[in-house]
């Protein structure tokens, strides 16, 4: 659960990050000894690097210091934002993280996965292969076995995530 100070502004944060080109997918926050940590998790279609995360830490910082100064200035002393010393995290939401919802599935366009999911009559198959689409609630895959397009409906699918592969 956030603080009440974040969840406040929570569509504040998200708002910064859309316009850097990236998507807020999560926000927690957790004490780690006398200090908090701060941890955003964010992605963009393509995925996000090392220095887009290091310029998306450096706008949120900013905006924290706008909320410091707001929060000084309306007299509730300078640590109303967070209480106390806190670590701001920007991270990437890492390789192995399930793909839930049609966003996801939108991102992860020309990547290789493993879904998990269950036919019209409730039989759990599982298809690896590289998604060409996700629209209309289906995803489109290229088939990893055979290379036929196979249509998977979203609300179907029980478990996603990208498939990873090493080269040689």
């Amino acid at each position: 659960m956030l603080p009440l100070e974040i969840e406040q502004r929570k569509e504040l944060i998200r708002r910064e990050i859309e316009k850097t080109g990236a998507e807020l997918l999560d926000i927690g926050f957790r004490r780690s000894g006398s200090r908090g940590i701060l941890t955003v998790i964010v992605d963009k279609s393509g995925g996000i690097s090392l220095d887009e995360c290091a310029r998306i830490s450096h706008v949120l910082s900013a905006l924290f210091d706008e909320f410091e100064k707001g929060s000084s200035e309306g007299g509730a002393g300078p640590d109303s934002f967070i209480r106390g010393a806190y670590y701001l995290e920007v991270n990437s939401p890492g390789l192995d993280r399930p793909l839930v919802g049609q966003r996801d599935f939108e991102r992860a366009k020309e990547v290789v996965v493993r879904i998990h999911w269950k036919n019209e009559s409730g039989v759990g198959l599982m298809t690896v292969g590289k998604i060409l689409s996700c629209e209309n609630g289906v995803i489109q895959l290229k088939s990893a076995q055979n290379g036929q397009a196979i249509g998977v409906p979203l609300n179907s699918v029980t478990k996603a995530v990208r498939e990873i592969m090493f080269k040689r």
